[in-house]
């Protein structure tokens, strides 16, 4: 099966000195049907006091302290991943039946719910396939129209989004047909950013859809993390004593080894 080597490289640079960092980090990818950890590593710096646990989600996460004084913040994670079918079997949480702070439904979705006109005779994959599709006939795909907080009904008010909102409208009416979906973030071939994209559960397996590209994940998807929806699954959260404004820059490589 396909090998895949990707690197997350991030700084944070602060515009005042600042200390008592506290930090939470998703850095590190999931092991499971799709996808086996041949090698992960992580850097941290400042370092400070750091704890490797996982969250409610199952999302592996490293929290830290750093006591001293800092004007950066810099975290990565590197490794090599041996991806497979997009098919995970799992017990269902039923946690993912319903809305959640950026899915929740309002006017907008609920007339485009109306308008996707289910037969019975249809199975959750071909409604996937239809809820994606009726997403790309209204909304376009632009940078800095939406931000962390948007909701789905907000984007699609707008028109206009990125990957976390095609995911979020697609969370959003899955969940009002009673199919059970969950956001996940993660990185996908090539070089960017991290990406984000739709669980849906069928067959008493999770199935990956990918809304933005329109397409049902087959392999070379490298999840991170999941949750109701993005506030489950941010890759960076931090809070510290100071005033000072804040510049991130990331990078994303993934590459065939």
């Amino acid at each position: 099966m396909p090998k895949l080597r990707y690197i997350y490289k991030a700084k944070i640079t602060f515009s005042e000195r600042i200390r008592s960092h506290s930090y939470l980090l998703r850095l590190l990818p999931f092991d499971n049907e799709a996808q086996r950890i041949l090698e992960s590593h992580y850097h941290i710096f400042p370092r400070g006091v750091i704890n490797k646990s996982e969250d409610v989600f199952g999302n592996k996460i490293l929290t830290g302290y750093v006591d001293e004084f800092h004007n950066t913040f810099e975290f990565s994670s590197h490794g090599v991943l041996e991806t497979y079918p997009y098919i995970i079997h799992e017990e269902l949480n039923p946690i993912y039946r319903f809305a959640s702070r950026f899915t929740k439904a309002s006017d907008k979705l609920l007339q485009m719910n109306q308008e996707l006109n289910f037969t019975e005779s249809i199975d959750n994959h071909e409604k996937a396939k239809i809820i994606s599709d009726k997403i790309n006939t209204l909304i376009t795909y632009e940078g800095g129209v939406t931000g962390i907080g948007t909701s789905a009904e907000e984007a699609l008010s707008l028109g206009k989004g990125v990957c976390q909102d095609y995911a979020h409208i697609m969370i959003s009416l899955c969940r009002l047909n009673d199919i059970p979906a969950r956001y996940v973030a993660g990185f996908i071939e090539g070089e960017g950013f991290s990406h984000a994209w739709v669980e849906y559960y069928a067959e008493g397996a999770w199935h990956g859809y990918d809304p933005t590209h329109n397409v049902k994940i087959a392999i070379n998807y490298i999840k991170i993390a999941q949750g109701r929806d993005y506030g489950d699954c941010a890759i960076d959260k931090g809070v510290f004593r100071g005033v000072a404004f804040q510049n991130l820059e990331v990078i994303v490589k993934v590459e065939h080894k």
